[in-house]
């Protein structure tokens, strides 16, 4: 009875090596496009100054795999005097997220919002952003299910500074029973798995029969 449930359990953890092979082959093989779109190019300040942050509307992209992404790219703009800064106090801004599943053609769109806080001068920039909408959102997509959440946020320089401050989400993406694309041939990591699987039941059968003798 001990031999049997050996074995049993040495097979077990060969089909568990396998199962992981196949679910990281699939996860590696989703590609997924998406698109961020900002509600508005320039976020002013309070009372309608002449200061403002610029974002960025970053291009459609794919990815494959589990990915980060850039939501917008962040510049301060302003003129206004040292001694007197202009004022965000919850400047309203939204991020649209469209989210494609190139296996399905399926696609949805997911929406984050939040407000920039701080002041800006022609000499200064000191603004951050919170986020008034959950921190992730998840959606399923030709089966596979996708979890977009909100990364960091790298604040915009003073005016007239050659690196722009970012915002950024992680998009988690885990294969379902019908998604990703799928291939004949397996990927080598698939095959390192197997490769470590099956000799994993002829050592236990080995050990089994030396114990015997």
């Amino acid at each position: 009875m001990h031999k049997k449930h050996s074995l049993l359990t040495c097979a077990g953890i060969a089909l568990a090596l396998l199962f992981l092979a196949n679910t990281s082959v699939r996860a590696d093989l989703i590609t997924w496009g998406y698109n961020w779109a900002p509600s508005t190019s320039k976020v002013y300040a309070n009372g309608g100054g002449s200061g403002y942050l610029k974002l960025t509307n970053e291009p459609a992209k794919t990815a494959t795999g589990s990915s980060n992404t850039v939501i917008t790219n962040i510049q301060a703009v302003s003129t206004a005097p040292y001694n007197t800064p202009e004022v965000f106090s919850k400047a309203p801004v939204s991020f649209a997220l469209q989210l494609q599943d190139l296996a399905s053609k399926a696609t949805d769109t997911l929406t984050f919002s939040g407000h920039f806080v701080g002041i800006i001068s022609g000499n200064y920039s000191n603004v951050h952003f919170a986020s008034t909408s959950p921190l992730f959102e998840t959606v399923t997509l030709g089966a596979n299910k996708y979890t977009v959440t909100l990364g960091n946020y790298t604040p915009p320089g003073p005016p007239g500074a050659v690196n722009s401050g970012s915002l950024n989400a992680f998009v988690t993406v885990t294969p379902g029973s019908g998604g990703g694309h799928t291939s004949g041939t397996p990927e080598p990591t698939a095959l390192t798995l197997a490769c470590l699987a099956f000799p994993f039941v002829g050592l236990c059968g080995w050990r089994q029969r030396k114990t015997k003798d």
